[in-house]
Parts: C-alpha cells; structure tokens; sequence
C-alpha cells in the first residue's frame, strides 16, 4: 500500500484531477465571481481531499527510498517543499484570520469582522437577556438552500430557537394579514390577461397603480354615498369645501376655495384681494414649476395671489404641509402668510375604481380613456371581470376588513451577485410555536408565549487587541477623469497595551501592519455624495501560514534546481563516454 501512495502513476493521476479542478474553478470563477468559486470548489471536501492526497503520495515516495543515498538529495528537497508548503497552507485555514473594518470618518474600531462564518444571537426585551451561537462556515456562508441545517440550538430561558431552513439570498416583501386592531379595509386585486399576475393590495383612500393605471379603493357608508360614487360623470375632484386661509397685518381672513377660483375676495376694510390662481390636487415639481400630476387628491395645492396697496405677492400653500410656504415672484407685502384646508368632499375618478357598499357588496367602476362611456359592474371576490382595456382582465383575490401590512422574507433563486442571507428559525416556549426569518445584518422581532424576542444574524466579530480610527480619506483621481487614481486612508492606531498611538497612511498596494495584522485598502464607496461623511472599508488579515509556504517554495525551487544540474551533468557524462568509446 505504501508503494502504490507513493508511485508516480498514483502523483500523475492526483496531478491530472488537481489540473482539471484548477481550470474547472478558473472558469467558474469568471462567470460567478470569486465568492462563488471559493464556496463550490476551493473549500469543498473534495479538494481539499485532492490536496491531502498530493501530500500523502509526496510523503511516501520519501519512505519508500529511506535511508536516502546523496544521488537522492534533489528528490528530497522537492519533495519535502511541497510538503512544506501544504503544510503552511493547513496553517493558514487553522489558525489564519481574514476580515474587514468600515468606518466613516472619526470612526473607531477595536473588534473585526470575518468574512466566513456567523453568529445568531437572541434578547428578551426589556432585560439583559441574552444568548448567541456560532454558525460554521461551510453551511451558512455557501450559496445552496440547506434544509434542517446542522446548527446549534440557542437557548435562552424557556425559549428555544431552531435554524430550520438557510437560504444564501433573499429579499423583504410585504405582507397583509387580516389582524388590525381597528377598521381598515383592504383588496388583493389584479389587472392582466389572467386576472391572477401581478397582483397589488389597495387600502380605502389610498390612491395606488394596477396593472399600469390609476386605482382606488372607497368604502360608501351610506346609500347616498354609494350613488354619487358610482355616478356615470366623469367630472374630476370638487372644490367645493376648500379653504384658504389669509394672515395680512395681523389679521386672519377665510376665503372659500370655489369662490377664490371664481373672483378676486376682499380682504375686510384692508383695500387688499386674495385670489386662488390654481388649485392643483395632485402636486408635484418639475422642471423647477409645479404642475398637476392626476385628479387625485393625492397633495393638494393652491396658487394664491394677493394684491395690496403695498403691492403684488403670490404664494403656493400645501394642504398636507401647512408650514411650507413657497415665494413665487418678487413679494412687497411684509407678514403674509397663506396656508390651505383641502375640500373634505374631494372624489377622486381615477380610472379604476373599487367601491364598497355599506352593505358589504363591490362594484367596479371603470373609465376608459377617450370618450368611452363608464362602466360599472358588480363584484364578486374570486370572479374575474372583463375590462374596456383589450386583452386584461380585472379580479378581486381578496378583501380584508380589518388590513394590516407586515413584512417577510421571500427566497430569491438563482442567487444575486450582492447576496442577502436569510434563516428561518423555529421558535418554541411553553406550548407556543412560531417561525420567523432573519435576514443577516438584519433584526427581527418575534412574540413567543407573551415575551417579545430580538433575533439578529450577523457576522462574526473578534477583537483586535488595539484601536483603529478613521481620521480621513480620499479618492485621487486622474487628471481630467472620474477615473479614481488610488484611494488613500489616514488612520491612528491606539494600543493600550502598548501604551503608543501611532498614525498611518494606508493606500493601493501599500498596507500597513500593525500586531500581527495586515491592513490593506479596500475600497470605498464610487459615489462620495452618497454619505455626509467619508467612508473606507480595510481588508484585514493575519496569515501565520505565510512564512512557512514561502520557506516550502524556497525548498521546492533548491530541490528543482538541483534535479536539473543532476539531470544536466549526467546527460553530459553520458555524451562523454559515448565519445570515448567512439574515439578507441
């Protein structure tokens, strides 16, 4: 058995299937990244076997020629290099450290964390209970769904928590539940060829998009009301109800909203008049002017002008920002000041409309557009209706009386290049069972038997032994471009052990090291407005494993070396004595 470890056919083969994985990881690596490639190949059970297994044939191809002869000795040494430097490398895996620290600018830190590997951690709330596990590596940093991973069971008091499920990327969706405390109806609804896709939850007087158009959901609480709502009319929001209020040398003076559209309203005894230029119920700016979006009393606006013996002002008042108040034009009237009360009978005819009845009945009223007549039909939940609008058809899934928008956590497959992690975690105490998610880096919150819980899956942290601050950075760019040139981080290193500070410029290919620890630039953020203050990440590692592969390396090539001068001479002596015997 020794002799066959330690056969050269047996070192070809490993050779060849190390080869084969090595170009197999290269390409995957272009098409999924380096991430990817390191979790499905470079950390797998197999290659690292292969690896193992290269070490073992190197090893018994040296026992099997002990005790060595001096012919032997460039065997040796290259055999022994690359057990060295397999060795070094089993060094580097064990005991090896490699993170990262972000820090915005005056930022200080003193624990790093790890890029492979998590913790899940557990609180009560309104207590200093507490409780966390590790989570290894290999199950929790790959990017395969693992079922009923093999995880440790965090306990804290009476709660148990479980890892049920892992998956290596997600998203937050909302959710709608049928458990608010008070009364707010809500309906699923879908717009399309099937009347099931894309479907969108609208809430009672929430102005909302389906399926490309303009939706709103209305509850009639009367008979009176249910018949203006269904009225054939196309007429758009009413003004009637509004008010503009007008404060002028300390006085305050109402104006009605439909009879400030009509005429020019005095201002008492004042010899001023107040105006409403343009009532706008859907407000936006654009393009520096602000213009009406829809009919929809989504943020009502008004346009009011005032003349005054002391001259000429006009002013934008906001129904929903009463404190905002908006110059428009050069004002000469000192302590002006308009706010605005929106018309409280302002019924919006967006061009799909929901209406509920008091009775709990459902109507679909439709306006197509052009000069189509509008449609209303009667609803039943589940029933799909068709529509003026070809080739969709208009459903309602659901209805809630009493809606409440949640969140969870949805699995996104294939996995994104920027993954987001998630757990579904089993939560038992006493007789009650929950499952929650938890996104990593995230928080969540959980009620488990009458006691509220924060859950938090993050990566793992460890410390450093000294202080890192981020005094500042920058990015130099080349002359003439946005192309970014090197990034350079100014930092001080405060060890209390030590008792020294020390201040450092770390930049591209230029680290600094600092207790056993290399700190490399990383990068920073590509946009440098995106935050008030700058921000660096710093790649942090401590490699022990180093000098001893670079000393294997050092063998290797000796032993390399020597094989060819070997090789040389006797090829050389060989020549000779074939001349010799040529020549007698």
């Amino acid at each position: 058995m020794l002799r066959t470890l330690g056969s050269l056919w047996f070192a070809a083969v490993l050779l060849m299937l190390f080869l084969v994985g090595m170009a197999c990881a290269t390409v995957y690596e272009s098409m999924y990244g380096a991430a990817r490639a390191l979790a499905e190949f470079y950390t797998t059970w197999w290659f690292t076997g292969i690896l193992a297994l290269i070490g073992v044939n190197a090893l018994a191809s040296m026992l099997i020629r002990y005790p060595f002869s001096k012919r032997q000795l460039a065997f040796v040494l290259t055999h022994l290099g690359i057990l060295v430097t397999l060795g070094g490398a089993l060094v580097t895996v064990r005991y090896g450290t490699d993170g990262y620290l972000s820090l915005f600018e005056e930022q200080s830190a003193d624990a790093l964390t790890l890029r492979d590997g998590a913790m899940l951690a557990v609180r009560r709330r309104g207590t200093e209970e507490s409780a966390s596990v590790a989570l290894t590596a290999r199950t929790f940093d790959g990017f395969r769904v693992v079922e009923r991973p093999k995880a440790p069971i965090l306990q804290l008091g009476e709660l148990r928590v479980e890892v049920e499920r892992f998956v290596p990327d997600s998203e937050v969706v909302a959710r709608v539940t049928d458990d608010y405390p008070g009364d707010r109806p809500a309906v699923e609804v879908s717009l399309s060829a099937s009347g099931e896709d894309a479907p969108k939850w609208l809430f009672d007087g929430e102005p909302d998009t389906v399926g490309g158009h303009e939706a709103l959901f209305r509850i009639a609480r009367d008979g009176d009301e249910l018949a203006r709502l269904l009225s054939p009319s196309r007429q758009g929001p009413r003004a009637a109800g509004g008010l503009v209020k007008v404060e002028y040398e300390g006085s305050l003076y109402e104006v009605p909203l439909d009879r400030g559209l009509s005429e020019a309203v005095p201002l008492g005894d004042t010899g001023a008049t107040a105006r409403v230029l343009r009532y706008l119920p859907h407000a936006l700016v654009e393009g520096k002017q602000l213009v009406n979006k829809s009919n929809r009393p989504v943020n009502p606006a008004v346009e009011v002008e005032v003349v005054s013996p002391a001259g000429t002002a006009k002013r934008y008042a906001f129904a929903n920002f009463p404190e905002f108040a908006s110059m428009h034009g050069k004002s000469e009237i000192e302590g002006l000041k308009v706010t605005f009360v929106a018309p409280s009978e302002a019924a919006s005819r967006a061009p799909l409309e929901v209406i509920g009845g008091p009775a709990g009945d459902m109507f679909a009223r439709f306006v197509p557009d052009g000069d189509h007549p509008v449609v209303v039909h009667e609803l039943e939940v589940g029933v799909p209706l068709e529509t003026p609008w070809p080739g969709k058809q208009f459903t309602v899934l659901r209805r809630f009386e009493h809606a409440r928008v949640g969140q969870t956590i949805r699995p996104v497959s294939p996995p994104r290049e920027t993954c987001q992690p998630a757990l579904l975690l089993k939560m038992s105490a006493a007789d009650h069972t929950d499952e929650v998610w938890v996104q990593k880096f995230g928080r969540t919150s959980a009620m488990v038997a009458g006691a509220v819980y924060e859950l938090v899956y993050r990566s793992r942290t460890i410390p450093l032994g000294f202080e890192v601050t981020l005094d500042r950075c920058h990015i130099e760019r080349y002359p003439g471009t946005t192309r970014a040139r090197t990034f350079e981080s100014h930092i001080t290193i405060t060890d209390p052990t030590a008792q020294a500070t020390l201040s450092r410029v770390i930049s591209m290919n230029r680290p600094v090291k600092y207790g056993g620890y290399s700190l490399y630039q990383s990068r920073m953020p590509r946009d440098e407005s995106a935050t008030p203050l700058g921000t660096s990440v710093l790649s942090v590692s401590r490699d022990p494993g180093k000098p001893i592969v670079f000393a294997g390396y050092i063998i290797m090539l000796v032993g390399m070396v020597l094989v060819l001068g070997l090789r040389i001479g006797h090829v050389r002596k060989t020549e000779r004595t074939a001349t010799n015997r040529g020549e007698r």
